[in-house]
């Protein structure tokens, strides 16, 4: 999971105590290995993590360059202000991409 999310977010690696982390601004997530894998959390008393990213149509296209499938593509919300894409993580992580949310 570390990896994955180093190359797609460009996560800096590290640990948190005796666990695999990675941080990205204003966060850190921190991997447990488990057995069996947890299930994913669509649908779930968490249904997803969300990252704002500045240039997230561009971002959007460089996941789907590298094979990344959007669950929702990028598209603008103008009402709102903001835009926003969704993507599944390979460990069924459900992930909302967000720009200009920030400024509401």
């Amino acid at each position: 999971m570390k990896k994955w999310y180093v190359a797609t977010f460009g996560a800096v690696p590290g640990k948190r105590g005796r666990f695999e982390a990675a941080d990205l601004p204003g966060v850190n997530l921190t991997f447990a290995p488990g057995d069996p894998a947890p299930a994913g959390t669509k649908g779930r008393a968490i249904d997803h993590i969300g990252f704002e990213v500045k240039g997230l149509e561009a971002f959007t296209k460089k996941l789907e360059a590298t094979g990344i499938k959007l669950d929702i593509a990028y598209r603008k919300i103008p009402t709102l202000g903001i835009a926003i894409a969704f993507l599944t993580d390979p460990f069924g992580t459900y992930i909302e991409l967000t720009e200009g949310l920030d400024k509401i």
